[in-house]
């Protein structure tokens, strides 16, 4: 009569374990946040169907090659390299992201698609204030780098990925900030998958 009992018991105590990975999957994916535009743009939306926006013409990040150098590069593809997108910026937006204020944000296009955006600031503040806003948004983080003079921390989410990055610069005090922010179905619709 005990052993039966403790057999039913194990029993009932191991079939209440979530065993199977697709369990623990499931769960992730109601938790985890999978947003489906930046601040009510859809990925992939045209140009043409948005208001408010002023082209600031083509967008070469190959101006920008420090951000080949860093420790976010392995995030931010190599196909920015080549990237010859149009920009844009909203000229009713507003700068705050949470408690941090942007110096530009702006907003990449492709084939007249929303393909991501780019946003730029300045200091602790906002870094630190822009990581918050972006945990609220995007939940924890996938990863987080830190080097003696960056700091790289990435979301990947299935509809988007968000790479927050920053060098102390040249006033130690201050921070040069840039979030990045790509949805990854344009993203694979420009390398052709």
């Amino acid at each position: 009569m005990k052993k039966t009992v403790f057999i039913a018991v194990t029993f009932f105590l191991l079939s209440s374990i979530p065993c199977l990975p697709q369990d623990r999957t499931s769960a992730e994916e109601i938790i985890t946040p999978d947003p489906q535009g930046f601040r009510g743009i859809s990925w992939g939306q045209k140009i043409s169907d948005t208001q408010n926006m002023k082209s600031i013409g083509s967008l070469d990040f190959s101006e920008y090659p420090d951000i080949f150098e860093k420790s976010a590069r392995q995030y931010i593809f190599y196909f920015l390299k080549e990237w010859k997108g149009n920009a844009y910026v909203n000229e009713k937006d507003s700068p705050r992201i949470g408690y941090a204020v942007a110096d530009e944000i702006i907003y990449l296009f492709w084939k007249d698609r929303f393909y991501g955006a780019v946003v730029e600031s300045l200091g602790n503040t906002n870094r630190d204030e822009l990581e918050k806003a972006l945990i609220l948004w995007l939940g924890s983080p996938t990863v987080t780098i830190k080097t003696g003079s960056t700091h790289t921390v990435v979301w990947e989410r299935k509809s988007v990925r968000a790479i927050l990055d920053f060098t102390i610069t040249v006033m130690a005090s201050k921070r040069d900030v840039k979030l990045y922010i790509l949805s990854r179905e344009m993203e694979s619709r420009f390398i052709g998958f």
